[in-house]
């Protein structure tokens, strides 16, 4: 081989190691990950109400933290999804009623 060829060889090696460099890098410096804003915390409560979203009727009181998503089943056998929550009043829509004769042994 020429020392010209090589020269060539050597440039054209160069300058592929540089665009893949370039490839690797600069997308993570132009387009950086965005951490989600924090959420605030929920303030935790002694007692939380449990109403219906569309009647507003009480279901009942816990003595436990509720938090979105929370699953329960009323006195007449009735499920609902807690689906917000404002201070300690926490509102629920129906899902479905139960028929609990069917889990009976």
């Amino acid at each position: 081989m020429s020392r010209r060829s090589v020269t060539k060889l050597a440039s054209l090696l160069a300058l592929v190691a540089i665009v893949i460099i370039g490839v690797y890098y600069v997308p993570l410096t132009m387009f950086s990950v965005q951490p989600k804003p924090e959420q605030t915390p929920q303030k935790i409560y002694d007692y939380y109400i449990i109403v219906e979203e569309d009647t507003k009727e009480v279901l009942m009181y816990v003595p436990v933290v509720v938090s979105i998503g929370d699953e329960l089943v009323s006195d007449q056998n009735k499920r609902y999804k807690i689906v917000k929550i404002e201070e300690n009043q926490a509102y629920a829509r129906f899902v479905e009623d139960l028929n609990l004769e069917l889990y009976k042994k």
